[in-house]
């Protein structure tokens, strides 16, 4: 597995220990109710993707103690009975079947769940922007019929850095404020846009590594998922320089004192977005303030609870340029150890 499958696979699983926890707040159930299961589903999909995983199990109530349960994989997991497939559904109406088959994951930490084994939904697939997905789920034993859809983001385009610009910089004569631009995505509704400044550096005795430091800049939201809406985030020239002084050497002094210098690389520039129902799902399981102590519960699954919606990640790399290397060499922080290469 890639470390972009991964890092998918362990929010997924992150998303789903937050929903059971807070399902299972109650320990004890009424010893009088029978037991009833329902379908929980996490799934994001993405085209820059060729492996897909969703996170399918079942929530339960039963005589007993739900943690008691939660310990037992059979109370949280599908059998064989379980046969889950995802339709691309094409514009004549007409659709392709994509089979999802089960995959043992074994690197959960413990927890209120069973560790470290689990299982989840995969599929290696090249997915079409053009299309609708359709998550069908069948228990061959009881009938039940689980079902959602999603479309996928299309259609990013930046707007500020120019396309076709090869390097960018900060320059620390600019003290006005400046701007990310982009226009919003088809279908995207949430943008996390991130700059990652990459430095290789050498240090006693002529051991040079790379090393990356992230700028994280504010989540902005649009207004709608049609696409083509003007977005942008702000930032001061200056806070690039704050940020290296401040991220950039090591806590270690030792360590510290062994670096000889640094050369500044490239910089990637990145923007995360995740579909409408994800963002509504996000925006309701977020931390709760003011007087608002209980928020609605959100799903878009059908005959069951979670979220299956879609993510997608542009992203762009771009030379240093000579101003900002030189500023970088000036910094007011001379352990930086930077030189204009």
């Amino acid at each position: 597995m890639n470390t972009d499958s991964m890092n998918y696979f362990v929010r997924l699983l992150f998303l789903f220990t937050l929903f059971a926890i807070t399902f299972s707040c109650k320990t004890d159930f009424n010893i009088n109710a029978g037991y009833k299961e329902i379908t929980v589903v996490y799934g994001l999909l993405d085209q820059n993707e060729v492996t897909h995983y969703l996170r399918i199990t079942k929530a339960f109530l039963g005589e007993g103690n739900a943690l008691v349960y939660a310990k037992i994989p059979d109370s949280s997991l599908y059998g064989p009975e379980l046969k889950v497939n995802l339709l691309e559904i094409h514009a004549s109406n007409d659709y392709k079947t994509i089979v999802f088959d089960t995959a043992l994951i074994q690197n959960k930490d413990s927890g209120t769940f069973f560790a470290p084994d689990q299982v989840m939904y995969k599929s290696n697939v090249v997915l079409n922007p053009k299309y609708i997905y359709e998550l069908d789920l069948k228990d061959t034993i009881t009938g039940e019929v689980v079902t959602s859809k999603t479309n996928l983001i299309q259609n990013f385009s930046i707007v500020t850095p120019k396309p076709g610009r090869r390097s960018i910089g900060f320059s620390r004569d600019v003290l006005n404020e400046q701007k990310f631009e982009w226009k919003s995505a088809l279908y995207g509704k949430r943008y996390q846009p991130i700059l990652k400044f990459y430095f290789k550096e050498t240090s006693s005795p002529n051991d040079t590594i790379m090393r990356e430091i992230d700028w994280v800049f504010e989540l902005k939201t649009s207004n709608g998922v049609e696409g083509g809406e003007d977005m942008s985030v702000s930032y001061l020239n200056e806070d690039f320089y704050k940020l290296c002084e401040s991220q950039i050497p090591y806590s270690d002094q030792n360590k510290e004192d062994a670096v000889r210098v640094r050369l500044a690389d490239h910089f990637d520039l990145s923007f995360t977005m995740v579909g409408d129902e994800f963002s509504t799902y996000l925006d309701l399981n977020g931390p709760t303030t003011g007087l608002l102590l209980e928020k609605p519960a959100y799903s878009n699954i059908i005959n069951g609870i979670g979220v299956f919606s879609s993510h997608y990640t542009w992203n762009k790399s771009y030379l240093v340029d000579d101003i900002t290397k030189a500023a970088l060499q000036n910094t007011n922080s001379p352990r930086l150890h930077f030189f204009a290469n």
